[in-house]
Order: C-alpha cells, then sequence, then structure tokens
C-alpha cells in the first residue's frame, strides 16, 4: 500500500479507502488508484481484511454513505403498511444503523419525480446504492428508469423484477410451504387446503404451492385440494369452497380467513386448523411460519454493501439470490 501511495502521489490512508471503494473519496480519485493497484499486481491480503473488518465493527459505527430505499409500488405507503415488506424495511433499517450508513426513501411512482429527476437527486445525494423494495404490482421496472440502473449498486428485496434482473434477497418460500406441510402431517392432518391470492403465487412463481404439494411424504399422505383464489370481501366464494371440499386444516397468507370460518361456524383448532404461512407482528394466536423478514432486509444491505465495495453497478450477468429459511411457530389456531 505504501507503494501504491507513492506512485499515486498520496498518503497511505488514501490508498486504503480507495481499495475499499469508500464513497468519501471522489469516483475519479478512487478509479485512478484502483487501476495504479491494478497494475501493480496488488492483491488484498484476506486475513489482514478479516481482523481490519472485526476492528471496525468493534467501534461504534461512523457515518459511511447513504443508500437509496425505492419502494416501486402503485401505494406510496407500501413500505410501512404491509406487514411484510414492514418488516423487511425494520431489517433495512436496523442494519444500516448498524454499519453506519444512512437511507433516503423515494417513491418511484410519484407523479412529482421523473427518471431524470431522480437520477441528480441521487447524484447530488451522493447515493450510489439502492434497495428496491415493493414488486408487487408488476414484475417489470418502468423502461424510462433504465437509465437509473447502469450507474448504480442495485439489490431487489422481497421479490425480483422480471425485467431488470437483480441480485435479490427473499423468503425461501417453496421451503416455507414445504416445511408448514410436513408439521402439519406430523400434527395428523390429512386434508389440507391451500388459500391463497393467484396474484402473489403469481409474483412468487407458484413456489407457495409447489412447496405445499410437493411435500414428499406429505403429498402421499394427504388428499390434493384445490387451490382456493382468495380475493378480498369474497367471502362467499371462500365459503363456497370451504362447503364443498371440507378440509380438515386451511393453509393461508391472509387473515381474514380466521374471522370467515368463525363466522361459517366452525370452531378452530377443534373442527378445523389454522396455519399462517407468513406470521407477522400482531398474529399471536396463529400457528405457523416466520418468514424471518427481517433478516431478508438486513441480508439485503450486506449484499448491497458488498457491492458497493467492489463497485459493481447495473444489472448483472448472473443475479444472485439468497434466500432466508422461516422458523415454525406454534399457536393456538391448530392442535397440538
Amino acid at each position: 500500500m505504501a507503494e501504491i501511495a507513492r506512485a499515486a502521489g498520496v498518503g497511505k490512508a488514501t490508498v486504503s479507502l480507495a481499495l475499499r471503494n469508500d464513497p468519501r473519496l471522489r469516483p475519479e480519485t478512487r478509479r485512478e488508484i484502483q487501476a495504479i493497484a491494478k497494475k501493480m499486481g496488488y492483491q488484498s491480503n484476506a486475513v489482514v481484511s478479516n481482523l481490519m473488518a472485526q476492528l471496525r465493527a468493534s467501534k461504534d459505527p461512523k457515518y459511511q454513505a447513504t443508500i437509496g430505499l425505492i419502494n416501486v409500488s402503485n401505494d406510496k405507503d407500501f413500505l410501512h403498511t404491509n406487514p411484510t415488506f414492514s418488516a423487511l424495511n425494520e431489517g433495512i433499517a436496523a442494519r444500516c444503523h448498524q454499519t453506519g450508513y444512512g437511507s433516503n426513501e423515494f417513491w418511484l411512482r410519484d407523479p412529482a419525480i421523473d427518471a431524470g429527476r431522480l437520477k441528480q437527486i441521487l447524484r447530488a445525494r451522493n447515493i450510489r446504492g439502492v434497495v428496491i423494495a415493493g414488486m408487487v404490482d408488476n414484475l417489470k421496472l418502468p423502461a424510462e428508469f433504465d437509465v437509473l440502473w447502469e450507474d448504480l449498486s442495485c439489490v431487489t428485496v422481497g421479490i425480483r423484477p422480471e425485467n431488470p434482473a437483480f441480485h435479490f434477497t427473499c423468503n425461501d418460500q417453496f421451503a416455507t410451504a414445504q416445511r408448514m406441510g410436513k408439521q402439519l402431517l406430523r400434527l395428523g392432518y390429512t386434508r389440507p387446503g391451500l388459500v391463497v391470492a393467484s396474484y402473489i403465487e403469481r409474483v412468487i412463481d407458484n413456489r407457495f404451492s409447489a412447496g405445499f404439494y410437493a411435500g414428499g411424504n406429505f403429498c402421499k399422505a394427504t388428499e390434493h385440494l384445490p387451490v382456493h383464489d382468495f380475493k378480498p370481501g369474497e367471502k362467499k366464494q371462500f365459503l363456497a369452497w370451504l362447503q364443498k371440499n371440507k378440509p380438515d386444516v386451511i393453509v393461508t397468507t391472509h387473515t381474514e380467513v380466521l374471522a370467515w370460518v368463525a363466522e361459517y361456524g366452525l370452531r378452530w383448532p377443534k373442527e378445523v386448523g389454522l396455519a399462517h404461512l407468513d406470521i407477522n407482528k400482531g398474529m399471536e394466536e396463529w400457528s405457523g411460519m416466520n418468514q424471518k423478514n427481517d433478516l431478508v432486509g438486513t441480508f439485503a444491505i450486506d449484499l448491497l454493501v458488498g457491492l458497493l465495495h467492489r463497485n459493481e453497478c447495473g444489472p448483472p450477468d448472473s443475479p444472485k439470490c439468497m434466500m432466508i429459511e422461516s422458523q415454525w411457530v406454534p399457536g393456538a389456531t391448530l392442535r397440538h
């Protein structure tokens, strides 16, 4: 590093910052020093890098930079009102605080901000990395924003867009549903019914239904009831499905089902079991799976920080997926 500093005409501290891609240095300074280091054959020492990372982590985090949290949903408040994405948001905020990063939230559908204006704002605030969240309405980001992503390190959280494709973190929904099925089998249920909105299945590539009905021994030991396409307010359609198929346990992503079953006159868990695939705050009575959505947000920041340190921008050739496993939560809605 001393040799690189002499060749670049800077101090060793500046070289250290440049090799770590620290945003406190101007981008052109970082690139110039990195190019000199590469030409001189510099390679980082993994043992020393790990030691220095531990030393930095033992201190109170100092401000590093600001990242952008971009809400791409049609709903401006979606990241705060939707239980799943609210938990993701909490994990993002916590990890940003732990690592010394600030965050600014933006709404991509804001009629007052177009791609050019948002690019200006991000540049003015020196935001070089963004987390993209809220992909529930459309799996394709608006084409007019393509000019934005090329100069940014990007990670998608929760649901991945089809175009452009970025690195992303999410819950392992297939394993979540599969593990749910195995738990229900152990509890003696044999007629499970899956109730989930078709749009949810669409944006997660049908991983709930695939995992639920591909559960190995669970699939062989139970009857394969048709999946009910849940729609808010359509209680009659749900009750018609319930009456026709008579499941002994209902697996769902919709809390309204609990009240509808009670109105129908069935007692849970004695007459029918209820299990939720995404237990969040305020669902203490439910049995089901905690998707650890806060960790999905946490690891999104870890992934993004790595991209920033390596100065990797734009859609990658081979997007990486980091999946988080769920935790089984026993509750009052299932027999024990």
